[in-house]
């Protein structure tokens, strides 16, 4: 179920401004091999009438529960991001307005896939770094090493 904000107020002024917090559902997904469930989303919406439209602000907190890349234990991870937005009519599919009312639930399924990072670690692990120093060429690719090197 969608969880919808209708922007438009009868009545309102131009400089008037209302906020709403909602929590609302996100089906989980799955990405970068892993599967991601969103235990928890809330978002606060501001709305300021404009003369010409209004001014979108939205901040959507989510929660989701995944996979640790390194020991594979299941990790949450909180994840925050929003947009600030003119919207000069009543539809806006880059922020999921549709006859001046906002979709919460679909505008954080479009923009969760980009949130999320590529690798996810619990709390105390780290990516392994190799041992050698950062300079260190892999033996296997040593040879290649004069192919490029003249006239540059």
């Amino acid at each position: 179920m969608n969880e919808y904000i209708p922007l438009k107020r009868p009545g309102a002024e131009v400089g008037d401004r209302h906020e709403v917090r909602a929590e609302f559902p996100v089906e989980a997904f799955d990405l970068y091999g892993r599967h991601h469930e969103v235990t928890h989303a809330e978002a606060d919406v501001a709305v300021t009438r404009l003369a010409e439209g209004l001014h979108l602000d939205l901040r959507v907190r989510a929660d989701l529960l995944t996979t640790c890349d390194r020991t594979l234990e299941p990790t949450e991870l909180r994840l925050e991001f929003g947009d600030s937005e003119f919207l000069a009519g009543p539809s806006n599919a880059e922020v999921s307005v549709q006859d001046w009312t906002l979709d919460l639930t679909r505008y954080t399924e479009r923009a969760l896939p980009t949130e999320v990072p590529m690798q996810v670690f619990c709390p105390g692990t780290k990516p392994v770094q190799s041992e050698g120093g950062d300079d260190e060429v892999d033996p296997r690719w040593r040879g290649l090493g004069g192919l490029f090197a003249a006239g540059f």
